[in-house]
């Protein structure tokens, strides 16, 4: 009889810590924000992930954000300097709340708490021209060729190491980098998947190359929360129980998409430039101000591989891309 009454005292015991417990996990997650100004960051210049216009983000998390915001009922205000790695830094000392994309495994953004999963993924591709497609059977024939990227282009730190096995240029602007493809003073240049068709399509070089069916490398890209932002943890919960929403996260690529395709018919008629050898980029504009629209998509010919080179659209195969993981 004793022993029964140990039992249940126990198991009285345990109910009601467990109870307790709960309450308190329950509590500490504030059901509100204590300040209506949230101070939001995110990558520079660097459409459509990332870019600032009419000092608000403009970008593939653009309806997130304005849905975020409604029903968290705060105010979003844009935090950068003139260098994205000190916004970055500064940003996560207490000057920014959120900061919408940011790699895995970067120590660049060390200070950032990390929302998971992942919002959007962001592969990087490979561009060459379509005749000498059929030269790659493998990523190691690359090797003994000369490469380019466009020095806006973000890397995590894995791709920052993988690109370092390659003889690889760094150009400050689209015009020159497609300009050097074309006139055949490099082999190939890496791209990542959205800001690359932006680019291909402002320029209206999209038919001229191709671009790899299947990417080289992935990058998920994150939502980040500053690990010292007052409001923490209530940007952490409700972030977090957001991105485990499929729905959320196929709204986001489906935004992205929506960019592409309305850059695409933005863009359609854009005659590209006439490269010849010595031309450089225009001084009085840039590239970006040259084009009727500050968006882009991209149509593919496609592969890496010994077949020949096929005509797809970009937004075609983001759409599948988006199918498919629906079917999953």
């Amino acid at each position: 009889m004793k022993n029964l009454c140990k039992i249940l005292s126990l198991a009285a015991f345990t109910i009601l810590f467990a109870t307790v417990v709960t309450a308190q996990v329950q509590f500490s997650v504030p059901k509100s924000m204590t300040t209506k100004a949230i101070y939001i960051s995110f990558f520079d210049d660097y459409y459509p992930l990332g870019k600032e216009e009419q000092d608000k983000y403009s970008g593939l998390f653009d309806t997130f954000l304005h849905d975020f915001e409604q029903s968290a009922q705060f105010t979003n205000y844009v935090y950068h300097t003139d260098d994205y790695e000190v916004t970055i830094r500064t940003g996560a000392k207490g000057r920014s709340d959120i900061l919408f994309g940011m790699y895995a495994d970067t120590s660049l953004y060390e200070d950032w708490k990390f929302i998971y999963p992942a919002a959007i993924d962001n592969p990087v591709h490979l561009i060459m021209l379509p005749e000498r497609v059929g030269e790659i059977k493998s990523i190691n024939d690359l090797k003994s060729m000369k490469g380019a990227i466009d020095s806006r282009e973000h890397w995590s730190d894995f791709v920052k190491d993988q690109l370092s096995a390659f003889d690889i240029e760094t150009i400050d602007n689209s015009y020159d980098l497609y300009g050097k493809l074309l006139r055949g003073e490099i082999d190939y240049i890496f791209t990542t998947y959205w800001f690359g068709m932006i680019e291909m399509m402002k320029l209206g070089v999209n038919d001229m190359v191709s671009v790899s069916k299947k990417s080289i490398w992935n990058m998920p890209v994150f939502i980040g929360v500053s690990k010292i932002s007052r409001e923490r943890d209530y940007l952490v919960h409700n972030l977090t129980k957001l991105m485990q929403t499929q729905e959320v996260r196929d709204k986001i690529k489906a935004r992205g998409i929506e960019i592409l395709e309305e850059v695409k018919q933005a863009t359609q008629g854009v005659v590209p430039p006439s490269y010849v050898l010595e031309q450089t980029a225009p001084q009085a504009q840039t590239a970006q101000e040259s084009s009727p629209v500050n968006a882009e998509a991209e149509q593919e010919n496609i592969s890496v591989n010994e077949e020949a080179p096929q005509e797809n659209s970009a937004v075609s195969d983001a759409n599948d891309e988006n199918n498919d993981d629906k079917n999953n």
